[in-house]
């Protein structure tokens, strides 16, 4: 029996990691870069900067070889296959130090280090940023495997080399360390590959170059082994050749400029996008390193994160003389890659910082591992754990942490039944089929790539007759763009656009789009269902409910129509109530009444979220119209429609929420510290300020449902007339954890810490200021309405608290 476990071969068991992939892999378009990267790669064109040409060439040939799946598929696939490499790879750097450490494993003894390199394996297959990048196309999970395979390499030659040192006397000594070389070779071919796919991979330079250098500083003077690795490193970069190659040949989708050496540097250098590019300054450093704490508590548990650090610190432990600094080189070179690539992502105002930190979180996850291996074999040593029914129990006690990890992660990150891309292809043939409206679609980027996948991969495009689909660039905003189109024919948006409504025209919801029309039009569009029913100045006219059979907690989608056959200068709004809920909408993002033309009819969208806890059963659904001007009562016209509700099985708990935004996001907590005191919301005293002073705030965010789109979080200083004085707008976590932008996406039961450094104005007046936060949509810019512990609407914004500024001293 014993000797059929030590038999067991370890590493087998990360096959479950490609199992958990496949099995929860997407398998349809998925909006935005992914897409990108799956048609070029089909069409071999040339991607938006740095290019990408790794990731292209090796994507043609997975959609060329794999001969099952659809081509998203196969190039989903393709992610997969990098986070098993780089799985695997952190275990055989654990594996590679164990046995340096430990070379002899005797009969029936404990495999501690084949233990933590599963551990530690298991561990970063199974974080759940790493898990979101391994089931969709993407370049990152191949930057951070490109990092594990670097560092494996590394490790390797370090390690065959400390072998052929202890090996004193032996004449063949020289032989060896040579043949530990093949490492250092391979590592210089990666590396060199590795800038071909993104130049994040060189912020990793400085500490391959200080390993080496600790290593072996005698490398510096064989110019042989200098000269392979170069022509190696070359090797790898010869990759970019594809690029003028291909720009020469005139590619459908690319730019044609990269035959020529400035064209080449711009794109693969991405100077169109460092220029667009901005950083934290150092006086936000500190809020930084909270953001990375976020996040990193996102991928890892405290047990995890503990583990790292021990695994830090054991070789420092163990180690006694300089002369024996070499066996500490590893972690000098784990540790200073983590900080060279860390310190450059946490610093920037992005939006792809959680995917760029996809390689230093595979660090710590590999420290966790050493430590982990240095625990396990501390307990050996002092125990003599070496009898097999120990060896099970270590090894269920190890692997419990991943498993767990596994359980929790597995049904929130599985992107199988994901379909958002294919949705809206499938919308824009939909609708537009067969109408002769001759329209145009204006498209943001996310939307554009599933129609140019489905024009350059399958061949398919909309009749012109019925549809043209448009992208909006950088180049042309969005309102330019409705100008250049609407004249000749009607023009739709992918999404709702705050701008052009402020320029005067109007946003119709016209299905998953919105049609742009001018003022005064009278018309009713007849995919609503039209009504008749007059309050006091404000008709309904007509409705769209698409959905009368939900479930608790679901974000329902509501159009209204409604007119004001005289006109008004009162505000009015609609009032919804479903059963016992309230839900009185505010005018943001709204046409205000008083601009409504006498006959005119507005259609807008008014989405309501139900409460997690509602229990099953059929709610009518009726709406009134509120004046807001005079607060009248409500005055209800008719019921719209029944709702039937099916119950959640384990609804989420909300009552320890401070405000709960549309029933997507929870705000638990919220503290702010500054002139030497601390303040959790909501405060009943002011804080005392004085101009100048800088207040840091902390909110605490839960994520309670999957959110539909990207929100943006607002932080601001208001006077009591609600007039904003210091906006802070900004991505969850200052860009770093988008909520729906690609993926990853927020999961349900996240929590986040998000800080905030608020200055008050140096002119700003003494008096009484208020701060108030809140959620509003990336691109619509509709808020996050708010709903009370019953579940009722209320309002749009919260406060935190008071904030008394006395004059300043001169």
């Amino acid at each position: 029996m014993k000797q059929r476990l030590q038999k067991i071969p370890y590493a087998s068991i990360l096959i479950l990691l490609p199992i958990l992939y496949l099995a929860t892999l997407a398998r349809s378009l998925v909006l935005g870069d992914p897409t990108e990267y799956t048609f070029v790669a089909h069409i071999l064109g040339i991607a938006h900067p740095p290019g990408y040409a790794f990731i292209t060439l090796l994507g043609k040939l997975f959609q060329t070889l794999i001969p099952i799946g659809e081509i998203p598929w196969r190039m989903h696939l393709l992610s997969a296959t990098a986070a098993t490499i780089a799985a695997l790879a952190v275990y055989g750097i654990i594996r590679t130090i164990a046995r340096a450490h430990a070379p002899e494993i005797g009969p029936g003894s404990l495999n501690v280090g084949a233990l933590a390199a599963l551990y530690a394996a298991l561990t970063v297959g199974t974080a759940v940023n790493f898990w979101q990048h391994a089931i969709h196309a993407n370049p990152h999970v191949i930057t951070a495997a490109f990092l594990a395979v670097n560092l494996f390499f590394l490790t390797k030659w370090w390690a065959e080399g400390e072998g052929a040192r202890g090996r004193r006397g032996d004449a063949a000594t020289g032989r060896s360390l040579a043949q530990s070389h093949k490492w250092l070779y391979a590592f210089c071919f990666t590396v060199g590959l590795g800038v071909t796919h993104h130049p994040l991979t060189v912020f990793a330079w400085p500490g391959y170059a200080l390993f080496i250098l600790v290593v072996r500083p005698s490398l510096l003077r064989d110019w042989r082994v200098l000269l392979k690795m170069t022509g190696l490193a070359l090797l790898g970069l010869s990759v970019w050749l594809y690029f003028p190659i291909r720009s020469s040949m005139a590619p459908p989708f690319g730019p044609s400029t990269m035959h020529t050496l400035d064209g080449f540097l711009a794109h693969v250098l991405g100077r169109g996008l460092t220029e667009a590019l901005t950083y934290y300054s150092p006086a936000d450093l500190p809020l930084r390193a909270l953001v990375f704490w976020s996040i990193l508590r996102l991928q890892y548990g405290l047990p995890a994160i503990f583990l790292a650090l021990l695994g830090l610190a054991a070789p420092l432990l163990r180690e006694r003389t300089t002369a024996q600094i070499r066996p500490l080189a590893p972690i000098l070179l784990y540790t200073v890659t983590f900080l060279g690539t860390c310190a450059y992502v946490i610093s920037l105002r992005a939006q792809d910082v959680m995917a760029y930190l996809l390689g230093p979180l595979l660090v710590v996850g590999l420290l966790a591992g050493l430590g982990l291996y240095a625990l396990a074999a501390a307990a050996q040593a002092q125990l003599k754990l070496r009898r097999t029914p120990l060896l099970l129990l270590f090894g269920a006690v190890f692997l419990l942490g991943p498993l767990l990890q596994t359980l929790r992660n597995a049904p929130r990150i599985s992107l199988r039944g994901y379909d958002e891309g294919q949705a809206y292809v499938d919308a824009v043939f939909t609708w537009f089929e067969g109408r002769g409206e001759g329209a145009v679609l204006l498209n943001e980027w996310e939307r554009m790539t599933p129609l140019w996948y489905t024009q350059f991969v399958e061949q398919r495009w909309p009749d012109p007759d019925d549809v043209r689909p448009l992208f909006v660039s950088t180049a042309r905003t969005w309102l330019e763009n409705v100008f250049d189109t609407l004249p000749g024919g009607p023009v739709y948006l992918s999404g709702f656009r705050p701008e052009i409504v402020d320029a005067g025209f109007r946003l119709r919801p016209a299905g998953p789009f919105f049609q742009v029309v001018e003022p005064g039009d009278e018309s009713l569009p007849p995919w609503l269902t039209p009504v008749n029913a007059a309050g006091e100045a404000i008709e309904l006219v007509g409705y769209e409910l698409p959905q009368t059979a939900v479930a608790a907690g679901a974000y329902v989608p509501l159009t209204l129509a409604m007119r004001t056959p005289q006109g008004t200068a009162d505000f009015y709004v609609p009032v919804l109530e479903l059963g016992d809920l309230a839900f009185p909408f505010t005018t943001d993002s709204h046409v205000t009444t008083p601009t409504w033309q006498p006959g005119e009819i507005i259609v807008e969208r008014f989405d309501f979220a139900l409460p997690h806890d509602l229990p099953a059963g059929d709610y009518p659904l009726r709406v009134g119209i509120k004046n807001l001007s005079s607060d009248a009562p409500t005055s209800f016209l008719l019921t719209l429609d029944t709702l039937t509700v099916t119950a959640q099985r384990f609804p989420i708990y909300t009552a320890d929420l401070l405000a709960n935004f549309r029933q997507r996001v929870g705000l638990t907590g919220a503290l702010a510290q500054g002139n030497g005191r601390r303040a959790a919301a909501p405060w009943s005293e002011p804080l005392a300020a004085q101009p100048g002073d800088t207040f840091y705030l902390t909110l605490r965010w839960k994520a309670l449902a999957y959110a539909e789109e990207s929100y943006t979080i607002f932080v601001h200083l208001i006077d009591l007339g609600n007039r904003p004085l210091v906006e802070l707008d900004y991505t969850p976590l200052g860009g770093a954890t988008p909520t729906h932008l690609w993926i990853p996406k927020w999961l349900p039961g996240q929590q986040l810490l998000d800080p905030y450094r608020l200055t008050i104005p140096a002119d700003l007046p003494p008096g009484t200021y208020l701060i108030e936060v809140g959620l509003y949509e990336m691109t619509g810019k509709r808020r996050l309405h708010i709903s009370d512990a019953q579940g009722n609407l209320a309002g749009d914004r919260y406060i935190l608290g008071a904030v008394q500024v006395e004059a300043g001293l001169d």
